[in-house]
């Protein structure tokens, strides 16, 4: 199935402007369609999105509900700390991110993706 280009870039541009959150659907369709008709093409765009790698998808134990966040090229070279307070994203850079997942792997034996989102308390929040 293919898709109005406009919609895709326009959904594309609303995560690019939120670069450090996460946000769930009804937030981009209210955004986008003042909450009004389209919704299940923008859950369409969102998911295909998520497949094609531009955008991921955030889950919390916490809630049932499903956040999405741009990823852009940059992303998936480093991990992401998610505030469990306030839901700040967090990019830690290239360098920090591989000692970080070097130290796991050599303290823990365990390998993390270098997208992974660890989850914890923001300075702000503790």
């Amino acid at each position: 199935m293919t898709y109005k280009k406009g919609r895709r870039e326009e959904i594309i541009a609303y995560f690019k402007e939120r670069p450090d959150g996460a946000v769930s659907l009804d937030e981009v369709c209210c955004a986008l369609t003042g909450g009004g008709e389209g919704k299940s093409s923008i859950y369409r765009i969102v998911a295909r999105l998520v497949d094609e790698g531009v955008l991921k998808k955030l889950t919390s134990e916490k809630s049932r509900h499903c956040k999405y966040q741009y990823l852009g090229e940059h992303c998936s070279m480093h991990l992401h700390l998610k505030c469990t307070e306030c839901g700040r994203l967090i990019h830690l850079d290239k360098d920090s991110s591989e000692r970080l997942i070097g130290t796991v792997m050599t303290l823990g034996g365990f390998s993390l993706d270098a997208s992974s989102l660890l989850f914890g308390r923001c300075k702000s929040c503790s």
